[in-house]
């Protein structure tokens, strides 16, 4: 159906916790022109179940927009679609919120990465943080979990509303995080 870029049935227009933007994809992490011709769908779903949102959910996407890639991303990872930055209020009583993104496989994203408050960058669609990465239909599904004030909350505090600017990206190694080029070249695993 045209609209619902999870698959659920229901355009994302008509639900508060799904939203889709239309992104500018480059061909290369140099290219950050505005008038890239590429362009495909991603869509985000808060109070994820397996990309679809939860019934008993009221969890609603306040914002969502592509941003270009920061300067200091490492040069490994790979950002052909600039940054996905979005806010999210959370259900009163709710510290911890499941998302899924789902992405143009062409992207050749592997994960999910967001940079922590120590400017390391760290793949939540990875298991060591509870997050995966699977084909859904004809795209892929990133898998991450955000608390509300915790490390990847880009505001830093406990208020019900969770803002991350993350990128969808590839990098070669199975890297669960890593600093950016300005820092010391260090890699976690």
């Amino acid at each position: 159906m045209a609209g619902d870029g999870n698959g659920d049935g229901t355009r994302d227009s008509e639900q508060s916790s799904v939203s889709s933007i239309r992104i500018s994809v480059s061909t290369s992490k140099e290219d950050d022109s505005d008038d890239t011709p590429a362009s495909t769908y991603t869509t985000l779903v808060a109070g994820s179940e397996n990309g679809k949102p939860s019934a008993d959910h009221g969890t609603r996407i306040a914002h969502l927009e592509q941003k270009k890639i920061p300067p200091n991303l490492p040069r490994a990872l790979e950002a052909l679609g600039g940054l996905t930055s979005f806010q999210v209020e959370l259900t009163p009583g709710t510290h911890t919120e499941s998302f899924s993104l789902y992405v143009d496989p062409a992207q050749h994203a592997n994960g999910y990465w967001l940079r922590d408050r120590t400017g390391t960058w760290v793949n939540l669609a990875s298991e060591p943080y509870s997050g995966k990465v699977v084909r859904d239909g004809q795209s892929l599904r990133l898998d991450f979990r955000i608390e509300d004030g915790g490390a990847f909350d880009a505001d830093g505090e406990t208020d019900g509303i969770i803002t991350a600017p993350g990128t969808a990206a590839h990098m070669l190694l199975s890297i669960v995080g890593q600093a950016s080029d300005a820092q010391a070249h260090e890699v976690w695993f």
